[in-house]
């Protein structure tokens, strides 16, 4: 990583973590997001058909990503 990304990845880990975590969630969309004349990979779309085949059916039972996070950082002690 740069100096520059290393100091500004120093200055948002000061922020609250709703503003982090709304960050991190813009940032992520910009890496993997698609044009409209782009198609999703064939793998990622057998990959998403499955799993919401799998939230459909009721085989896997979907929980808010903030509670899991909370769960694990209580689990860990961090």
């Amino acid at each position: 990583m740069t100096a520059s990304a290393e100091s500004i990845l120093s200055n948002l880990l000061t922020l609250p973590e709703e503003d982090r975590l709304e960050i991190a969630a813009r940032l992520q969309d910009s890496v993997y997001a698609t044009s409209s004349d782009e198609e999703l990979s064939r793998d990622l779309k057998v990959i998403l058909d499955r799993r919401w085949q799998e939230i459909e059916s009721g085989t896997v039972q979907c929980r808010d990503a903030l509670e899991v996070v909370q769960e694990l950082r209580a689990k860990y002690n961090v």
